[in-house]
């Protein structure tokens, strides 16, 4: 399956998905030395975002994402791709300034159409996601 997204912050990446259905933050939801969320009570506690294609709906940034997500792609933590329903302006600086590709505003609602697990490839530069098999 193939859908068309918006261009947040080029690149391409492919891997497993994570999928989670609420906002999400580099800075407090993500360990930048472990790749794990650890957030305290977060529905993905203790699961590991380094090299997956994260899918989420939209961030909830502060001033420290931006670094943040950079010291994650440093420690080579950092999801592979990004894939939300909305990026914000922190969570675009984020990506950009990390060199995540990453990609919002896609035809459907893929939250609901992609699983955790299946294989997904991104070509933000385009603006393309492809949905492979698990």
């Amino acid at each position: 399956m193939e859908i068309k997204a918006h261009k947040v912050s080029a690149g391409k990446a492919e891997g497993k998905a994570v999928v989670y259905d609420g906002p999400f933050a580099f800075l407090g939801d993500l360990d930048p030395v472990t790749g794990k969320i650890c957030m305290p009570r977060h529905e993905l506690q203790g699961v590991n975002l380094a090299y997956k294609i994260f899918v989420f709906t939209t961030g909830k940034g502060s001033s420290g994402c931006d670094f943040a997500a950079w010291n994650a792609k440093k420690n080579g933590k950092a999801p592979a791709a990004i894939i939300c329903l909305e990026s914000e302006p922190v969570l675009s600086g984020a990506v950009i300034a990390a060199e995540i590709p990453a990609v919002d505003r896609p035809d459907v609602n893929v939250v609901k159409v992609i699983k955790t697990d299946d294989y997904v490839k991104v070509d933000a530069t385009s603006g393309v996601i492809e949905i492979l098999e698990k």
